[in-house]
């Protein structure tokens, strides 16, 4: 059902789990500069344990706190989540052929090999390589 004007389409716990696992990298960095790793580990450690990712998102602001109907962050719409949703990411564009998933089935992110031909990784589960879906673009 299309939403007409002004509505906002409530931003899900799978979406959100997405959003934190695409940001994992980006945060740990910015963890490691400001100090704050054991804070962000132990959010990181809910969410593998089944925590919700959108409490974790809310605790670092990448998602509204007061309406998390939409992310913070360059995340595009919920319903069209895109593989990277921070344009602060160092990474290249990623390029080749054939989707991968959640390691642990869990999510709803895609992504496909990097230039070097390597799979992506879960940021989440310890860098755990994603799994062929199948699909391919």
């Amino acid at each position: 059902m299309a939403q007409g004007r002004g509505e906002v389409a409530a931003f899900d716990e799978g979406q959100a789990l997405v959003l934190w696992c695409t940001a994992m990298p980006d945060l740990r960095q910015a963890a490691i500069a400001g100090r704050w790793t054991d804070r962000l580990e132990r959010a990181a450690s809910r969410v593998r344990a089944g925590g919700s990712a959108l409490d974790a998102c809310r605790q670092f602001d990448l998602l509204d706190a007061e309406s998390a109907a939409e992310p913070t962050r360059n995340a595009g719409t919920p319903d069209c989540m895109p593989v990277y949703p921070s344009t602060r990411s160092p990474r290249l564009p990623r390029t080749g052929r054939g989707e991968y998933g959640c390691p642990r089935g869990l999510c709803m992110r895609h992504d496909h090999r990097d230039d070097n031909g390597h799979p992506p990784v879960c940021a989440l589960f310890d860098n755990e390589p994603m799994l062929p879906t199948g699909a391919t673009p």
